[in-house]
């Protein structure tokens, strides 16, 4: 059985980096898909400031 590849989330689709926390929310800005396995995805963070996290490590909400 293979794995089905995680969709690549849309710019500006909300997020959190940790289900626990909800101050950790944040808002996808762009995406490097240079390693396919792990695509990295840049964030605007609510609280402020931004970063660079793999697309693993991110929740997003279901439909």
């Amino acid at each position: 059985m293979t794995a089905s590849p995680t969709p690549l989330p849309a710019i500006g689709e909300p997020c959190w980096r940790d289900l626990i926390s909800p101050g950790t929310g944040a808002t996808v800005l762009s995406l490097e898909s240079s390693s396919p396995e792990d695509p990295m995805v840049e964030l605007s963070y609510d609280e402020g400031g931004g970063g660079w996290w793999p697309l693993s490590t991110l929740v997003f909400a279901a439909d």
